[in-house]
C-alpha cells in the first residue's frame, strides 16, 4: 500500500552539499571544486521524486522514493565534486524524515552500495566464462529495483527521543533558542542565559550572563551523552511540554550534521574514489 511520503527539495540538496563543504574544508580530502556544475541536473535528479502517471506516484514508498533520490544525484553528478557523499547524506535525511533509518549495515556495505550505483553495477556480477567484464547497460527502473532491494530489508522505523549531538551542534542549536555554551575548564560546560541585569542609575540595564545548568566536556567534536541532551532541554525549558517538540529542537541542519559526523570515515573514503 502506497504512503504519504516526505520528499527533498532541490535547495535543500543544495544545502547538504554546502554543509559537506563546509565539513570538509580544512580536511585532507576537501570537495574542490565545490558548487552546482549544472542547475538543470540538480533539479532533475530531485525532480525524480515527484515522478507521477495521473497523479500517482511512481516510486511512492519512502524507500523507493530515497532510492530514486539517491541514484538521480550519483547519475547525473549535478555538483562539480563530492557528488556520491551529498548522495549519500541527501539519502539518509531523505529516510530519516520518513521516520526510517537504516540497521545491520556497515559503513563498508554503505561504501559499496555507493560505488556499484555510480558504476551501475549494483546487483549484476561478471560472468566468469566471459573476457568482457564490461556491465551492461541496463534501464534506470531495474538499478533503481536493485537499490531497492538492497535499502528496503536494512531499514526501520526511528524509534523517536533525542539523537546524538557533538558539542559544536548542539551548541549551534542552542544558540537558535537565544542559551549559549560556556566552557570554563576542560572539564565542564555552563548552560548560559542571556538575561537583563538590574537598573543601574542614568544607565540603561544590559543583558548579563545567568549559568543555568552544566554538563561534563571534552571537546567540541565529542558526542553530549544523552541523559546531558534531556538534561539541557529540561533546563532550558525546551521540551514538548514547553511547545518545543523534538522536531522543533533538532533543525534540519542538525540532522545534516549528525549523519556527517556519524558516516566521516565513510565520507572520507568515497572522496578517494
Amino acid at each position: 500500500m502506497a504512503q504519504y511520503v516526505e520528499m527533498l527539495t532541490a535547495e535543500e540538496v543544495l544545502r547538504i552539499h554546502e554543509v559537506l563543504v563546509e565539513d570538509f574544508a580544512k580536511s585532507g580530502d576537501p570537495i574542490s571544486p565545490p558548487g552546482i556544475k549544472s542547475r538543470h541536473l540538480l533539479e532533475s535528479a530531485v525532480s525524480r521524486q515527484g515522478v507521477s502517471n495521473n497523479g500517482i506516484l511512481k516510486y511512492p514508498e519512502p524507500v523507493s522514493n530515497a532510492a530514486t533520490l539517491v541514484y538521480g544525484i550519483c547519475g547525473n553528478h549535478p555538483f562539480h565534486n563530492g557528488n556520491k557523499r551529498t548522495a549519500l547524506v541527501a539519502m539518509l535525511v531523505h529516510l530519516d524524515r520518513n521516520h526510517l533509518c537504516l540497521h545491520g549495515t556497515s559503513q563498508s556495505d554503505l561504501y559499496g552500495l555507493l560505488i556499484e550505483i555510480a558504476g551501475h553495477t549494483l546487483g549484476w556480477r561478471p560472468d566468469p566464462r566471459k573476457r568482457d567484464k564490461t556491465p551492461p547497460r541496463r534501464h534506470q527502473d531495474e538499478e533503481i529495483r536493485e537499490i531497492i532491494s538492497w535499502l528496503a530489508p536494512r531499514t526501520k522505523k526511528v524509534l523517536r527521543g533525542e539523537k546524538p549531538l557533538t558539542f559544536r551542534q548542539l551548541r549551534r542549536i542552542l544558540a537558535r533558542f537565544k542559551f549559549e555554551i560556556d566552557v570554563k575548564d576542560g572539564n565542564a560546560a555552563n548552560i548560559v542565559q542571556m538575561v537583563q541585569g538590574p537598573p543601574r542609575l542614568f544607565r540603561k540595564p544590559v543583558m548579563e550572563p545567568k549559568r543555568i545548568g552544566a554538563i561534563g566536556y571534552c571537546d567540541e567534536g565529542t558526542e553530549v551523552a544523552i541523559k546531558d541532551i534531556k538534561y539541557v532541554r529540561k533546563i532550558c525549558g525546551l521540551t514538548e511540554e514547553n511547545g518545543v517538540d523534538s522536531a522543533a529542537f533538532y533543525d534540519e541542519s542538525a540532522v545534516v550534521d549528525a549523519f556527517i559526523n556519524t558516516y566521516r570515515t565513510l565520507l572520507r573514503r568515497l572522496a578517494r574514489t
